[in-house]
């Protein structure tokens, strides 16, 4: 009951300062700024997120001033085929650089091929190796602010 006639003495007490004020010709708002504080402009703090045009940061004003999140990096894998030489059978080796058809290892083995340079000579060959690399498309960025002075 208290908080009732608190209200409704507030609210009479209200009425009666407007009838007074009315009647003397002086009617004046309640929150009045004298003019010259009406003329500062107040700028407000940048923080990237909900202020971000025309504010300030450390006394330096920026009409853009927006946070950029970190973005991560953007990839995928790929099978790559590459050749290497590897060793893939031994044979004969004739002294004129050829091998024996038969890889024969008796009497008369590159007989027509000037005689035998070599016995079970390593015979070379491409084969392929197949590896996954990384293919980086677009690489991870840092999150920064994007600052534009006025």
């Amino acid at each position: 009951m208290k908080k009732r006639t608190t209200i409704i003495s507030l609210v009479a007490g209200v009425i009666v300062l407007g009838i007074i004020s009315s009647a003397a010709g002086q009617l004046q708002p309640i929150n009045t700024i004298s003019p010259s504080k009406a003329a500062e402009k107040v700028t407000p703090a940048c923080d990237g997120t909900i202020v971000t045009k025309n504010c300030a940061v450390e006394g330096v004003s920026y009409t853009t001033y927006v946070y950029h999140t970190a973005v991560p990096e953007k990839s995928h894998m790929e099978t790559v085929t590459t050749y290497e030489e590897k060793v893939t059978s031994y044979c004969t080796l004739c002294d004129d650089g050829t091998y024996s058809p038969s890889c024969a290892t008796g009497r008369g083995a590159c007989s027509h091929h000037g005689g035998v340079a070599q016995w079970n000579a390593p015979r070379y060959s491409s084969v392929p190796v197949q590896s996954t690399q990384k293919v980086v498309d677009a690489p991870a960025q840092e999150a920064y602010y994007e600052k534009v002075l006025q």
